[in-house]
């Protein structure tokens, strides 16, 4: 009979709460946001340590950072994950001055931006470590040969607070994914289950 215990529970990821952890394909994650058809979420811990781009590019859409993310998905693949649990997000690559010159990337696996860890850092959990955001610090300008500071992107420290790291150096990597929200993930749920309808 259910409604004894608590624990692990197997539950559609459009009911797991923003700020709570969830487990899916062997991994934890944090629900950051219920998007359309989808839950932006974020690996819990640190998944392993990178360069952004060993050739100092501090534009998401070409840095080598592309294949670790890559790699990310086929490990999720290799676990069990289908094309149609990962949605595909749309990445702002928009520096920290505004500027654009670096468009929008459209991937499966991605890392938060700025404007984004701004959005979501109270329920985000310290990790043991620095971790890469998308966001360069600043973009080659167009109309001038400065090119000043191209290769720093944004990163975030064990203690929360954002800095600028040099794209060649070695950071953390925090997938970041847009989950189906029917994906079926477990979830530690202090709660007693009272829940008569279970047939939605």
């Amino acid at each position: 009979k259910k409604g004894r215990h608590t624990g692990m529970k197997s539950i559609e990821l459009r009911k797991v709460p923003c700020g709570e952890t969830f487990t899916a394909f062997g991994e934890e994650y944090v629900v950051l946001d219920h998007v359309d058809g989808g839950v932006l979420s974020i690996r819990k811990g640190i998944w392993k340590k990178a360069a952004f781009d060993r050739g100092w590019n501090s534009n998401l859409a070409q840095a080598d950072m592309r294949d670790t993310l890559a790699e990310y998905a086929e490990f999720l693949k290799s676990k069990g994950a289908k094309d149609s649990d990962l949605l595909i997000q749309r990445v702002d690559l928009k520096a920290t001055d505004g500027t654009r010159v670096y468009g929008y990337l459209d991937c499966t696996v991605a890392l938060l931006t700025l404007e984004q860890y701004g959005k979501y850092k109270e329920i985000i959990p310290k990790a043991d470590g620095a971790w890469w955001l998308a966001t360069p610090v600043w973009t080659r300008w167009l109309r001038s040969p400065g090119t000043y500071n191209t290769n720093f992107v944004w990163s975030v420290s064990s203690d929360g607070d954002c800095g600028d790291w040099d794209a060649n150096n070695s950071c953390g990597v925090r997938p970041v994914l847009t989950f189906d929200s029917c994906l079926l993930v477990s979830w530690q749920d202090g709660e007693p289950e009272e829940e008569a309808d279970e047939s939605s």
